[in-house]
């Protein structure tokens, strides 16, 4: 092999070069310009967000006092954790127990790591 800047030259290797370069810098532009204007960008979506709210707000002052679906599924799933953690205490996790019938090969890997614990195994 002969190593010389000829074999660049003519394999256009400045030319690659620099497109690589231009791709790589263009690409680092666009995420800095994306960092810089994300700021600016949520606080034009949390603006618009906010407008909506305080028009639902007028139209429950006028009386509307009609649930909607979420509203319903909220408050059935406060009284759903608040049962559950009325007669099971608060410490305390409910779990679902789930009966398997595994392989022989499950049970009996279970059983030596059991054997192994102890000190007369």
């Amino acid at each position: 092999m002969n190593f010389s800047w000829q074999n660049v030259i003519d394999g256009n290797g400045i030319g690659i070069t620099l497109t690589g370069m231009l791709i790589v810098f263009s690409g680092l532009l666009l995420i800095s310009l994306f960092i810089t204007a994300l700021p600016r960008v949520l606080a034009l979506g949390e603006a618009k967000k906010q407008a909506p709210v305080q028009s639902k707000t007028a139209a429950a002052d006028t009386g509307s006092t009609e649930p909607t679906e979420d509203e319903i599924m909220a408050v059935i799933s406060l009284v759903l954790h608040l049962e559950t953690e009325r007669s099971l205490g608060e410490g305390s996790k409910l779990t679902i127990s789930r009966q398997k019938r595994g392989s022989i090969w499950a049970s009996a890997g279970k059983m030596r790591s059991l054997s192994e614990g102890g000190s007369h195994a």
